[in-house]
């Protein structure tokens, strides 16, 4: 996306210069929402004010919305026969297997990946721990999601056992 952008604000229409291009891009990352949508709101914003970004703003979210509500609006209307009921059945498998895929793929990098195998031990734990609170105790995933975190950041603090307690009782048990 970044690319295009470019192209059509800084080599088309010499909107931006490179560096206000790096500029801008840097506090589009910083903010909230779709990149695209908010480099035309500050462009729309340079170029003509308040009527400018207000423009942009109604440009990036007006054409999708309407596309949107009229998909819906079909959709709801072919619902009615079977074989369009059919096929979204299909569509929801589908995208189910793509959902597991991902989830996949992403335990694969944080369960299986990580060098030290306290730290994957832990990982399998939490991972083990969230699925049985989610699926079968029916807790919030808002909170497990907040119990994670914390135990996540927990997790820093290694405690901390002292050794010398042990081998001086071991120590003293050799000698009798």
């Amino acid at each position: 996306m970044l690319p295009a952008i470019r192209a059509e604000f800084v080599e088309k229409r010499k909107w931006l210069t490179d560096e206000e291009m790096v500029d801008t891009v840097a506090t589009m990352q910083s903010m909230p929402g779709i990149i695209a949508c908010n480099m035309g709101v500050l462009l729309g914003y340079r170029m003509a004010g308040i009527p400018g970004a207000l423009a942009s703003v109604l440009g990036s979210i007006l054409p999708p919305f309407i596309a949107i509500v009229a998909l819906a609006e079909i959709v709801s209307r072919l619902r009615e026969y079977p074989a369009v009921s059919h096929l979204f059945l299909g569509v929801r498998a589908a995208v189910c297997a793509l959902i597991l895929w991902a989830v996949i793929g992403l335990g694969k990098q944080i369960l299986l990946k990580n060098p030290e195998a306290q730290a994957r031990a832990f990982s399998w734990g939490i991972a083990t721990a969230s699925f049985l609170a989610l699926a079968f105790f029916g807790v919030n995933a808002v909170y497990v999601l907040l119990a994670c975190a914390l135990l996540g950041w927990l997790s820093q603090f290694p405690p901390k056992f002292s050794h010398t307690r042990a081998s001086k009782c071991v120590g003293e048990e050799e000698k009798s």
